[in-house]
């Protein structure tokens, strides 16, 4: 028999179809889908694409969900494909440095994995323990160890697509090699599920670092800060990340390690891994060139208590709002040179609107987050909306951007989550009609 024929779809659609009960569980941002499937295989993913081709159903991929606040609400959302069902590790040769993952596997599993072998896959987004590999690529997620490994684009060296009409599509191989022509694995990373689901990755491997240590710099007022990362950046030192915390955040993550008061205000977190000798020596070498910049600082050395620091330093749980105030979380990117003269900007406009709010910075990356806790019963968010339209217009010319990752739906209907206004928006267009002609594909919840 046929794979469209009539006979088979019943009970193909019966094989992976999660029931009614299991629906409200798939909801993104107020939307509930009318069905849902968890396919096992991408072939049963390339026969769900067809019928929803067919059928004209809007196909939303899911994950963990971990990043489904991301982006705007879907325009439309028929199916829930989720993603889950495909788990496996299908290939690992520690001695190659290389490994093949299904897409619905978790990146906790994957690395308790290559703990074992003193190897890891050098990428630590929230929501690490939940999120997906999958998710993981579509949204190109990343946290505080982007500035010293850099992103998942890094260290994707394949990609197994199942494009909008069903058909299945491989990018890239097992080998590490320079490319020709152009890297299709990074047109998929971070397209948001709106050019195809993806099925499985080949991904490069890092060893674990032997030891790890961080300072942390402390600061009573901004200036000094600028002086400090600016030090560090044209310095011959390479820190595996740079994170710089607000008075609000630094108090917050302060209660949460129970430290007792030892960070207040302005904090700098630089983290070295290497062997030993290196890190001592890089620790020794950042205090002598930080000087007085710090009004003071702290070594953070042993394994347990750097472990308890980085797992806080990579998670939004400390600087979310409790209800009834509601969260919303802001990415600023930026040039890092630019990081003091932004977080001056925000303190000052959000300081005239009474928002409650917290800021962190990848520093070295140039990336800014902003935590909002807003009331809604007032008019905050007409006045956040305000200021993401003005900030974008300010960071237009340099190519900058603020993206709300995570904001109420009375923020999301006034000001577009993604605000794109760059020159590229026609070829992006172009490429999603190539890809996706019928709009199947998470419509509405990316740029295009």
């Amino acid at each position: 028999m046929t794979k469209d024929s009539p006979a088979t779809e019943p009970h193909y659609r019966a094989s992976v179809a999660l029931p009614a009960s299991c629906l409200e569980a798939f909801t993104v941002q107020g939307k509930r889908p009318d069905r849902a499937a968890a396919p096992r295989t991408p072939e049963e993913i390339s026969e769900l694409l067809r019928m929803a081709q067919r059928e004209h159903w809007a196909v939303v991929p899911v994950g963990s969900g971990s990043r489904q606040d991301l982006g705007n609400p879907p325009e439309r959302f028929d199916l829930a494909l989720a993603t889950t069902r495909l788990d496996r590790i299908r290939e690992y040769e520690p001695q190659d440095l290389v490994v093949r993952v299904e897409s619905g596997c978790r990146l906790e599993q994957l690395q308790e994995l290559l703990a074992a072998d003193r190897l890891c896959l050098p990428v630590d987004p929230p929501a690490y323990r939940r999120t997906t590999l999958g998710g993981m690529v579509a949204t190109n997620a990343s946290g505080p160890c982007r500035f010293g490994h850099g992103t998942l684009r890094d260290y994707l060296l394949g990609i197994g697509v199942i494009q909008a009409d069903g058909s299945q599509t491989r990018f890239g191989s097992r080998v590490v090699k320079n490319v020709t022509g152009y890297d299709m694995c990074k047109l998929y990373t971070g397209s948001f599920g709106t050019l195809g689901v993806f099925s499985d990755f080949y991904f490069k491997l890092k060893p674990l670092p032997p030891m790890e240590k961080t300072v942390v710099g402390l600061f009573k007022n901004l200036p000094p800060v600028r002086s400090a990362l600016s030090k560090l950046l044209r310095s011959p030192l390479i820190p595996i990340a740079v994170e710089f915390l607000d008075g609000g955040a630094s108090r917050r993550l302060d209660r949460k390690l129970d430290w007792n008061g030892k960070i207040a205000g302005y904090a700098l977190a630089v983290k070295f891994g290497d062997l030993e000798s290196a890190v001592d020596w890089q620790v020794k070498e950042l205090k002598e060139i930080w000087g007085s910049c710090p009004d003071g600082d702290m070594l953070v050395s042993d394994p347990r208590e750097q472990a308890r620091l980085w797992d806080c330093l990579r998670e939004d749980h400390f600087c979310l709002a409790e209800p009834p105030l509601e969260s919303v979380k802001l990415k600023v990117n930026i040039l890092p040179s630019q990081l003091v003269q932004w977080i001056e900007e925000i303190e000052r406009r959000l300081s005239e609107t009474e928002v409650p709010f917290f800021l962190r910075a990848h520093a070295g990356s140039g990336v800014i987050r902003i935590y909002c806790h807003l009331d809604p019963s007032t008019s905050q968010a007409v006045r956040l909306a305000g200021l993401i339209d003005r900030w974008r217009g300010l960071l237009h010319s340099a190519r900058g951007s603020v993206v709300i990752e995570r904001g109420p739906a009375d923020l999301k209907n006034r000001v577009d989550a993604w605000g794109y206004r760059y020159k590229d928006l026609k070829l992006m267009r172009q490429i999603k009609n190539r890809l996706d002609p019928r709009e199947i594909l998470n419509p509405g919840r990316f740029v295009v």
